[in-house]
């Protein structure tokens, strides 16, 4: 599980890039693809295509990277577990506070720590997911009939 945890935590902040080639003329792809691209709403991935000229034909370049919140969103996450381990280290050292908040603020440190990996891990397989759908849908657009 542990690889699998770390492969999609990767995933979720790799930067990506793809090309698509196409027979189509390249007015006609990119109509299709716009079409096609234009219900599809992605919330974990930020997408630039660029049409270049290729050797089999026009070739589509999408270019994946992160959301620019995410990388906030995991800083302040880490800030907030490094706050909750030294909290936990407070309560557990200092005889001035009851034993209920020495016991619960160590026991949701720890949950804390094994929580943050695997939500790190969803959503990089929800990322995944939406990459896929959109290679799906890039290359249903571009195909030739």
């Amino acid at each position: 599980m542990g690889s699998e945890v770390r492969r999609a935590a990767g995933a979720l902040v790799a930067r990506r890039e793809e090309r698509f080639t196409t027979k189509r003329a390249q007015p006609d792809a990119s109509e299709r693809l716009e079409r096609a691209l234009e219900p599809m709403r992605f919330s974990r991935v930020t997408i630039e295509r660029e049409w270049r000229e290729g050797q089999g034909g026009p070739e589509l370049v999408v270019r994946l990277a992160p959301v620019p919140s995410l990388e906030k969103w995991l800083r302040a996450a880490s800030l907030a577990l490094i706050a909750l381990i030294a909290a936990a280290a407070w309560a557990i050292s200092s005889e001035s506070i009851s034993r209920s908040v020495g016991f619960l603020v160590p026991l949701a440190a720890g949950l804390a720590i094994f929580a943050l990996p695997l939500v790190g891990a969803a959503l990089g397989s929800q990322r995944e997911g939406e990459e896929a759908r959109l290679r799906k849908t890039i290359r249903s657009a571009l195909a030739d009939e």
